[in-house]
Parts: structure tokens; C-alpha cells; sequence
């Protein structure tokens, strides 16, 4: 071994498992840049059309990267520092070994670095690797889940840290325009994709700094764990002491015992009396605690067997009710995702720009057609008595900046009706309550010839929620 076992404090043990990773610090990075950088790299290239989505997948992925730090340092431990070659023939073992279920199920596990070591170097499978993290978490899966939480602030913070202090550098191209994003809410337009790109290798750059940390002290944990309620230090020294008891000094011992036996020979009660003497000595007192449990009084043991039925019965439907849940989920999730699929497109340099229509039910709605201040003309020709001119003049401007600045799919056949569809499901609250109030407005005046309130045009107005004074470009 080249760390001292024994019983620690939760904290001093996760510091253990730092110096661990600080000694073979420059190891473990040349490990990780040969495993972890490659798939980053198919990362980007697969995902380079949509930059913001990057960081959630490097995130999602990390029990992988964990793995190979983990082999390292788990026979470093034990003397033995693998070398690249070897490392690089266990990588695929390594990786594929309860793949399914540390991306799935165990992804959001809070002890996730506390319980690698036992699905990874036990070699349990299936319901042993539960009960035995059932086991181990009994005794350190508290400090577990205050380590991970620990470690997940203080990526987070280091991560804003770095793109904060590096935000300076970049070119102006590649900033966002904060004002714009503020009065719009149009991250797709005022956030450049070298932004995006930015942020994500300042993520990557903080994962590779800190997650082999997070694997150290995840280990040190487990270690301290088998020690506490195992005695594992224990069984190791006594296995140094067998290791180092030969078979001809075991030999020579036996015959040295065998010659003494007849000079040291004593009355018949001597052993027993060394051996009570020995065993009373501090070190082979035995510890007891008393602890209150409750326990259910039952009739019989027929009464106690009727109920362990019912009790079965509802762990199977609170199972069926979690997949369903579960199931419910990710289908409403694809169906969001399929609906609202224009908003995740990335505008991708080279691409076609989407043609907004120029006129929509025989209406012009070219920025060219519409006033520099929309609101106020529309204010001017509603004083001037023309109604049904003040809401064409709002309801044109808001067609424009829907279809050129938010990308609504609206097309030149679509009717007032479908606007409003298609303006909903965009997902904008604000500007589709707008859209709704204004579309009643103005079907109620074009095409009912029916006068609507002073005050419901001064509301119309004041609200006009598409770019400060109207600017519908």
C-alpha cells in the first residue's frame, strides 16, 4: 500500500484522495487527454451546428471520463502505477462495463463517485452492485452526497470564474448584445455561436482541472468505508505479516517450540492463566452499544405473512406508476422537442437564411411599407378617426418583427388564425397574449365593421411588446 490505512473523518479521508491525484497528477492528465479528448473532439464535430447544447452533453457523459482515473489510482494505491499501454487496453473494458445503467438510472445518483469503486473493482453485477452501495452508503453515503455537492459548486463557480475573467479577450464579434437580448428576449439572434463555443471549452477546461479530484476523493471515501466497517487495515496487516512468515522460519519456530516444551514445562493451569492475561489486556476488549429498534408486534405469524402480500403489491405499483411517470416524460419531451424544433436550429454560417413572406393576406408587412415609429402612427390615425387604419398599422408591424426577428413560421397563405397558431406554439407568453388580444381587435374591426373601445386601443399601445417604439426591424 502507498497510503496508510485507518479510520479517518469523512473530510480528512476526501482530502487523502486529493494529495492522491496531486501525486500523480501529471499521470492521470495524460490518461485523460488520451481517453476523454478524442470524444470531445466527435463531440464538436457531431454538434457543431448547435454549440449550446455541448457542455449539457460533456456533463451528461462524465461517469465515463471517471472511469480510467479511477483504474489508475486504484493500483496506485496498492503500489502498482499501470503504465499508457496497459491503460489503453483496459479503456474499452473500462467504459463499456455497466454503461447503460451509470448514463440512465444511476446519472443523477448523489454518491455517484462514492459508489464507482464497487460497480467497477468488485466485479458485482445486477442487484449485488444495489445492495452492496446500499451497504457501503450506510456508513459513508452522507459524506458521499456532501462531497458531490461540494464538488458541484465548486465547478460551477469556476467555471463562471473563467469565463468571466476571460471575457475581456474576446473579440467584439463574438459578444452578445446583453441590451438586445433584454428588450427581445432573442438569444438565437444577439448570442454570436463563438460565444457558445467559448463557454464550452472553458467547461471542458474546468471539468479536466476538477473531475479527476471528484474521482479521488469518491475513492478515498470507499477505502475509508472498507476500513470502518470492515477492518481492512487490519486484514491487511495481518496479510503483511503472513507475507512475511516463510515456511522455513515457520518450521524452525515449531521445532523451537517443540524442544522448549519439556524445560519450560509448568503446572497444568499456566497456559490458561497466560491466556486469560492476554485477553485481558486493552486490546482485546470487546466494544458493545446498545441501540432501540422498533418493532411491530403482530398476532401471529399468519397475521404477519397476510401482510408482507399487500406490502409486495404496492412496491410493484409504485414500480409500474415510476415507469409510467418515467415513460410519460420522455414522451412529452420528444413531442416538446419535435414542435419546437425551429428554435433549437442553429443559424450556422454558410446556411440559406430563412425568406420571411413579404405579404401575408394581400397586407404588406416589409420594413419598408411600415413607419419608423409604428406605435405612434398608429396613435395618430386613430385620432384622426381611421380605426381600422391604426390597427393594420400594429397588427402589420407585429407580422414583421414576428416573421423576421423571432422566425415564426408563418407563410403568405396563412390565415389570421393560423398566425396566432403559429405564433403560440413559438412559446413566446408575452408576445403571444399580445398577438391574441391585437388578432381579436382587428378581425372585430376588418372584418365584423365593429368599433372597438378607446381604452382597449390605448392598451394596445402602451403594451406593444415588440421592441421598444415599435421598431419592428
Amino acid at each position: 500500500m502507498t497510503v496508510t490505512l485507518r479510520p479517518r473523518q469523512p473530510w480528512e479521508a476526501v482530502d487523502l484522495g486529493c494529495a492522491m491525484v496531486r501525486r500523480d497528477f501529471g499521470r492521470l492528465m495524460a490518461l485523460w487527454a488520451c481517453t476523454v479528448f478524442p470524444l470531445w473532439v466527435i463531440i464538436c464535430l457531431l454538434m457543431r451546428d448547435m454549440p449550446v447544447w455541448i457542455p449539457l452533453v460533456v456533463w451528461w457523459l462524465k461517469p465515463l471520463y471517471d472511469r480510467v482515473p479511477l483504474f489508475f489510482l486504484s493500483r496506485a494505491a496498492f503500489g502498482v502505477r499501470p503504465g499508457f499501454v496497459e491503460t489503453w487496453k483496459a479503456w474499452p473494458r473500462l467504459w463499456l462495463t455497466n454503461f447503460l445503467p451509470a448514463l440512465l438510472w444511476r446519472r443523477f445518483s448523489f454518491i455517484r463517485s462514492f459508489a464507482l469503486p464497487a460497480q467497477m473493482l468488485e466485479g458485482l453485477r445486477g442487484a449485488a452492485v444495489k445492495r452492496r452501495i446500499k451497504t457501503l452508503a450506510m456508513d459513508g453515503g452522507g459524506s458521499g452526497f456532501s462531497m458531490s455537492y461540494a464538488f458541484s459548486k465548486i465547478e460551477l463557480l469556476c467555471w463562471i470564474g473563467l469565463m468571466w475573467g476571460t471575457y475581456g479577450l474576446l473579440p467584439e464579434s463574438a459578444t452578445p448584445d446583453w441590451q438586445g437580448m433584454i428588450q427581445s428576449f432573442d438569444y438565437e439572434n444577439t448570442i454570436p455561436d463563438a460565444f457558445l463555443w467559448w463557454g464550452a471549452v472553458c467547461h471542458m477546461i474546468i471539468v479536466t482541472l476538477i473531475e479527476p479530484f471528484y474521482v479521488g476523493a469518491g475513492f478515498a471515501l470507499y477505502l475509508n468505508c472498507r476500513t470502518r466497517i470492515e477492518g481492512w487495515d487490519v486484514e491487511l496487516a495481518f496479510r503483511r505479516m503472513a507475507s512475511r512468515l516463510t515456511t522455513a522460519a515457520a518450521l524452525l519456530l515449531i521445532s523451537f517450540t517443540f524442544v522448549s516444551m519439556p524445560v519450560q514445562a509448568a503446572p497444568g493451569d499456566k497456559a490458561a492463566q497466560t491466556i486469560e492475561k492476554v485477553l485481558k489486556h486493552p486490546d482485546f476488549e470487546i466494544h458493545k452499544v446498545k441501540t432501540k429498534e422498533w418493532v411491530p408486534e403482530f398476532e401471529d405469524e399468519k397475521e404477519d405473512e397476510k401482510k408482507k402480500p399487500h406490502l409486495e403489491i404496492i412496491g410493484v405499483i409504485g414500480e409500474i406508476l415510476f415507469w409510467g411517470i418515467l415513460i410519460g416524460l420522455v414522451a412529452w419531451l420528444v413531442v416538446y422537442l419535435v414542435k419546437n424544433r425551429h428554435v433549437f436550429i442553429s443559424r450556422g454560417v454558410g446556411k440559406k437564411a430563412v425568406e420571411a413572406p413579404k405579404v401575408i393576406m394581400g397586407m404588406n408587412i416589409t420594413r419598408e411599407s411600415l413607419p419608423d415609429d409604428i406605435v405612434a402612427a398608429a396613435r395618430s390615425a386613430w385620432a384622426a378617426g381611421d380605426a381600422k387604419e391604426a390597427l393594420s398599422l400594429l397588427y402589420r408591424g407585429s407580422l414583421s418583427w414576428l416573421v423576421t426577428r423571432r422566425r415564426v413560421p408563418i407563410s403568405d397563405s396563412d390565415t389570421e388564425e393560423d398566425c396566432l397558431t403559429h405564433v403560440i406554439a413559438a412559446g413566446e407568453k408575452t408576445e403571444a397574449a399580445y398577438f391574441k388580444h391585437l388578432t381579436g381587435a382587428w378581425v372585430q374591426v376588418a372584418y365584423a365593421v365593429l368599433p372597438v373601445s378607446n381604452t382597449e386601443m390605448n392598451t394596445l399601445c402602451d403594451q406593444w411588446p415588440f421592441v421598444e417604439k415599435g421598431d419592428a426591424a
